[in-house]
């Protein structure tokens, strides 16, 4: 009997799923479900949140088969026994100590070797590998910018968490300059208006202040993705996240100042977006 291999990526405050075929390598768009989530909620509000959209999900496969589930959720977790180790509660410190696999696999009523887990920071980097823009590359990096900076390396057919929201850059570490943070706070030091989000930031039309941000932040980050090629000697270098949406207002830029410093490799946008985790999550399926 063929696997019915569903994809979830738990991450800050969404959770994202859907029906992955492994065959063709792609998601069917009719199942996929976005769902907000609250990181600081109770154990029963978090859990409650994610066995039913996974329900929603299986219940919307074309021909139900043998159900499994790849989830991808940060750590610190136990990947191997699906318990969730993480104490934080801004980031689902409710789950500590909860066993992931069992909670699944009792909801969906499969067993609980149908569940895996692995850590969100690889997904993107999976799915792109498994069905997307650097299915080709033997070696390739994938970041994605956000409320963190997330980070990936495939090589050897596998891939790593690459860490690099810690690495040393400039007057400090790479993710408190490439981040939505950083760009909130340069957007209040010249306007005097606070915003959270980049949404907020467009929408106080600010245009000439959003132009200047974006290109110091495009410069940031083209000067950080030099640095990396140069480190790691990757054939391609994808980038994706949730600022997926502003790419317009820098990303040619960072192309054009990569390719300017020698760098010749292909930069590249993600073209499945927020797809590509639930496809990393699923392909864990795809390696037995």
């Amino acid at each position: 009997m063929m696997k019915a291999v569903i994809g979830a990526i738990l991450e800050d405050s969404f959770l994202s799923s859907g029906y992955v075929n492994l065959e063709a390598r792609e998601i069917v768009q009719s199942t996929v479900r976005r769902e907000k989530i609250n990181p600081r909620g109770t154990k029963p509000e978090l859990l409650e949140t994610l066995t039913k959209t996974l329900k929603e999900v299986f219940d919307n496969v074309p021909d139900p088969q043998e159900l499994v589930v790849g989830l991808g959720i940060l750590g610190p977790c136990d990947y191997e026994s699906g318990v969730f180790q993480g104490n934080d509660l801004a980031r689902f410190g409710s789950l500590h100590d909860v066993d992931l696999k069992q909670e699944i696999s009792s909801a969906l009523n499969i067993p609980k070797s149908s569940v895996r887990l692995v850590n969100d920071s690889v997904c993107f980097l999976r799915g792109e590998v498994f069905g997307g823009a650097v299915r080709s590359y033997s070696k390739s990096i994938g970041i994605t910018l956000g409320a963190g900076l997330g980070s990936a390396i495939y090589e050897f057919n596998k891939v790593r968490d690459a860490n690099y929201f810690r690495t040393p850059f400039k007057s400090g570490t790479a993710e408190d300059l490439l981040s939505v943070a950083w760009l909130t706070r340069q957007f209040y030091e010249r306007t005097g208006i606070p915003a959270r989000t980049i949404l907020e930031m467009k929408m106080h039309d600010r245009p000439a202040v959003l132009e200047e941000v974006f290109d110091l932040f495009g410069h940031n980050l083209a000067e950080f993705l030099i640095q990396v090629s140069l480190d790691e000697r990757p054939e391609a270098i994808i980038v994706g996240g949730h600022m997926q949406a502003s790419n317009k207002l820098f990303f040619d830029k960072v192309i054009t100042k990569v390719h300017a410093a020698g760098i010749s490799i292909p930069i590249l946008r993600t073209y499945l977006g927020e797809k590509a985790t639930i496809l990393g999550a699923a392909s864990i399926w795809s390696e037995s």
